[in-house]
């Protein structure tokens, strides 16, 4: 046991126990910086990264918006196909023109446009 303190002892063990304990100093602050370095990045990424959800939800929003629009065109262009074929149906058969024999287009476009407007209700 006294051969095991006389080692400790040595200048030896004591140098080396200077030399681990600034290397130990050294890797803790150099652990300790690199630390915060990490932190200030994670800010920044937590920084951006509300910055894109932020973003995010405008552009939810304004998808949102284009939806409901295009909905309401949707349902703007189905009346005015509903319109156009109910007037599609009640003028098909105003429009068919049949010439009798000899007559000119002009007359009998003309018969037509008198005859549809006497059908006309008023």
């Amino acid at each position: 046991m006294s051969a095991l303190l006389n080692v400790l002892d040595s200048p030896v063990v004591f140098t080396a126990a200077v030399v681990l304990a600034f290397v130990a100093a050294g890797v803790a602050g150099w652990l300790g910086a690199y630390v915060l370095r990490l932190r200030a990045q994670l800010a920044e990424a937590l920084q951006e990264a509300d910055g894109m959800a932020a973003h995010r939800d405008s552009v939810l929003g304004e998808l949102a918006l284009t939806r409901a629009r295009l909905a309401e065109t949707r349902q703007a262009a189905g009346r005015a196909q509903a319109t156009a074929a109910e007037l599609e149906a009640r003028l098909a058969p105003t429009v068919k023109i049949e010439r009798e024999f000899g007559e000119s287009r002009c007359e009998a476009a003309n018969r037509v446009i008198l005859d549809a407007l006497r059908d006309r209700p008023q």
